[in-house]
């Protein structure tokens, strides 16, 4: 029926019904709006997608141990071939011992050095098992000092009962393969081979690093002894001599640390290599240090009123003179596995913030997207974990990263065109989630400011949610 201008019904038409016959009577029907599903619902949505990103943890975590798994792998094939180069060296030495007789037993007097010059280059090289590297290294070690041996002899002991004639020269070392070449030390006016080798735990300590024996099927590892390298040397001549001069060289391999103990009275240790990526640490740190793209260089001094430990004792001082270390590490920083453990530690706040966007969007457009495609949504997400772990493996991590990123944008975004068939709302999903992983990128490189840039972008990206969550409009909600 149409109105008139007034806006008023006009009646209604006459209409040319033959005689006896009755008017039919006309009907007029409305359409209820059709009732909306719960499981269309947006409460419904919220309460699955709380549950779905809680479920989707579960692969997340079996990801965080795979990437476990993978560094127990990757230290397993760095031992492997530390065990046939040579293991981080830990060098303690020259030290004189002197067998003192009492009764029936037999003990050691040690005397340490008055004055201790080590210098030592280093040259790094890298080696690969499968996928995996070790940084091994060729050291050239020269040792300059002086002795006092007279004013350092027991003078508790009857002297008949201290046998200078069996006295020994011996320098501690972690791993003896390791010595490339042999060792000749001048030691007063007499030169001496050391050539022997053998166990010494009163100035070496194990320091339990892993020995590998075997192959893939067969694998034993035993822990490394407190190992010494020595040669027999008759003192009696030198009993009264305050002032021996000393001198060797040393040629000894390892792999990813070279370790000094600083038992001169005063002690100078100057280490240089060409590795532009070294570490610093033990119990003191270089009083001064240059580092550059071709290399580094670094002094230590020390003297003995740092140490916990004298300069002639009786007994067991391994575990003070090990403490007393100084150590240069030339381990290439491998942080792939700790970067990807710790990006999925965000997976959460990707999973969530890509589904809040997709439930934004599919309210927005009146699309339903259907419990299946949110599903296949968050586990394109998951994926990306276990991407980056993988090619991280074979790349430098920033570059894996980037690709990993790229695939799982890429992919979430042609499917959410798909599904929603609007290109610019796709085009903003996909922007938003390229914004996340760049903002993770960010957090896994920072350190000291990791938790404040951290704590401000999740506040900055809560503010962001509430605000597009007014756009919405109210009978969208219901």
């Amino acid at each position: 029926m149409e109105e008139n201008m007034n806006g008023s019904i006009p009646p209604p038409l006459e209409q040319n019904v033959p005689t006896g016959e009755a008017i039919p009577s006309q009907s007029y029907s409305y359409d209820p709006k059709p009732e909306k599903k719960f499981t269309q619902s947006f409460t419904f949505k919220v309460l699955f997608i709380a549950l779905l990103s809680l479920l989707l943890l579960i692969p997340s975590l079996m990801i965080s141990s795979l990437g476990e798994e993978r560094k127990q792998t990757a230290t397993q094939a760095e031992n492997e071939i530390a065990s046939k180069w040579g293991l981080p060296q830990h060098v303690t030495g020259p030290v004189i011992s002197i067998p003192v007789v009492n009764g029936k037993q037999k003990t050691y007097h040690y005397i340490l050095p008055k004055t201790l010059n080590i210098e030592a280059d280093l040259k790094s090289q890298t080696l690969y098992r499968n996928i995996y590297e070790a940084v091994v290294y060729n050291s050239s070690i020269d040792f300059e000092g002086t002795f006092d041996i007279r004013n350092l002899l027991p003078v508790s002991v009857d002297s008949s009962r201290v046998l200078m004639n069996e006295a020994c020269v011996e320098l501690g070392i972690t791993d003896l393969r390791g010595i490339s070449k042999k060792v000749v030390i001048r030691l007063g006016d007499q030169t001496t081979e050391i050539n022997d080798g053998g166990i010494d735990g009163n100035i070496q300590v194990s320091d339990g690093s892993p020995m590998v024996y075997g192959d893939d099927d067969s694998t034993t590892v035993e822990s490394v002894g407190a190992s010494a390298a020595l040669s027999r040397i008759d003192l009696t001549g030198l009993a009264q001599s305050s002032n021996v001069p000393f001198k060797l060289h040393l040629d000894l391999k390892g792999s990813e640390t070279l370790n000094f103990a600083p038992i001169g009275e005063t002690t100078r240790i100057h280490v240089k290599g060409d590795c532009p990526t070294p570490s610093f640490n033990g119990n003191f740190l270089p009083t001064d240090r240059k580092v550059t793209d071709s290399g580094f260089e670094a002094i230590w001094e020390v003297i003995s009123i740092n140490r916990p430990y004298p300069q002639a004792f009786i007994g067991d001082r391994a575990s003070e003179i090990s403490a007393s270390q100084v150590q240069v590490g030339l381990r290439v920083p491998v942080d792939r596995f700790q970067k990807t453990d710790r990006a999925i530690k965000y997976a959460l706040l990707v999973i969530v913030l890509t589904f809040i966007a997709a439930l934004f969007s599919e309210f927005k457009l009146r699309r339903h997207i259907n419990i299946f495609q949110y599903l296949l949504i968050g586990l394109a997400l998951v994926l990306f974990y276990s991407l980056l772990l993988s090619m991280s493996e074979h790349m430098a991590f920033a570059l894996a990263y980037l690709i990993a990123t790229l695939m799982t944008v890429g992919m979430v975004t042609l499917y959410l065109f798909g599904v929603l068939r609007v290109k610019k709302q796709a085009l903003i999903i996909g922007a938003m989630l390229l914004f996340m992983y760049a903002y993770i990128f960010v957090l896994l490189n920072l350190e000291s400011y990791a938790l404040l840039v951290g704590s401000i972008g999740l506040f900055i990206i809560l503010a962001v949610i509430m605000y597009y969550s007014l756009k919405i409009r109210t009978e969208y909600l219901q």
